[in-house]
């Protein structure tokens, strides 16, 4: 099977929930208010109880508390608040899935991480998109979650990466594609948009010239976090390419201030989008 057949045969199991589309629909709407995109998602008390939890994070950096959807929306925009719904959602959906062949408390840290350091970054870089990258760090191993419930022998083979051989490069071995486009042919199925799923079919690719920032941003997002979850295999400085860093214009001060931050602020966001973890807050 090829990335695009994986996502096929997964597409009615691992769905997103009802209230995303009703939300994404007023979202488009020209005639629908903050209002009745308010009273969709209150609807749903486990949506709003997460979505208020990560608008009121250190993640966010709002100056006051909010207090219900409606100043949520308004303080956000609609932009940040579908980002935020699309994150919570896409973590329900993926608890539908049987991935017992998988680590997947490593995959929700290290997919986290990966999304808070991609935020991070693209703040620093001034990037009005630092919302989108976010989800586009949080979804960038979803490919893992769809071959782990089809082939479970293979996805538990491809957890055993090594300093010299890199998980993209495992998986291409063991499947003939990685997860990165495995998991752009599922939300491409999802109708997602192209500027979330992009980054994410790209983030191997090692051209940087002439690619958006927030794809680079990804790139590096995810090496990052990789060496984060990893330290006993790859470090920081193996995993980040001088030539990036110099086109981006960042230092490696910045790399270790984008790790500080994720792991300053990764348990809670873990503590909301993972039911697994149980940590009270």
């Amino acid at each position: 099977m090829n990335a695009l057949q994986y996502a096929q045969n997964v597409i009615e199991l691992f769905s997103l929930p009802d209230s995303y589309f009703r939300v994404r629909e007023l979202m488009e709407s020209e005639t629908a208010d903050l209002d009745d995109i308010a009273e969709v998602i209150l609807l749903d008390p486990v949506l709003t109880s997460k979505l208020l939890k990560l608008a009121n994070s250190a993640v966010y950096r709002l100056p006051y508390q909010v207090e219900n959807v409606s100043k949520a929306l308004l303080v956000l925009g609609k932009t940040q608040v579908y980002n935020l719904i699309l994150s919570i959602g896409i973590s329900s959906a993926c608890s539908q899935l049987n991935t017992e062949s998988i680590d997947l408390d490593r995959f929700w840290e290290q997919s986290v991480n990966a999304a808070l350091i991609a935020k991070y970054l693209a703040t620093q870089l001034g990037l009005k998109s630092a919302d989108r990258v976010y989800v586009s760090g949080l979804l960038h191993n979803i490919g893992e979650l769809v071959v782990a419930q089809q082939n479970p022998d293979i996805a538990a083979n491809a957890q055993a990466y090594t300093p010299e051989i890199m998980p993209w490069q495992l998986q291409q071995t063991l499947l003939g594609f990685s997860y990165a486009a495995c998991g752009a042919e599922l939300l491409y199925l999802w109708q997602l948009p192209d500027l979330i799923v992009e980054p994410i079919a790209l983030q191997h690719n090692l051209q940087y010239h002439a690619r958006a920032l927030e794809e680079l941003v990804v790139h590096l997002a995810v090496r990052l976090a990789l060496a984060n979850q990893h330290p006993e295999l790859y470090s920081m400085k193996s995993v980040a390419d001088p030539a990036l860093l110099e086109l981006l214009q960042l230092e490696q001060s910045d790399l270790i201030k984008a790790i500080d931050f994720c792991n300053t602020e990764g348990l809670f966001v873990l503590s909301v989008l993972n039911p697994r973890i149980s940590t009270i807050y």
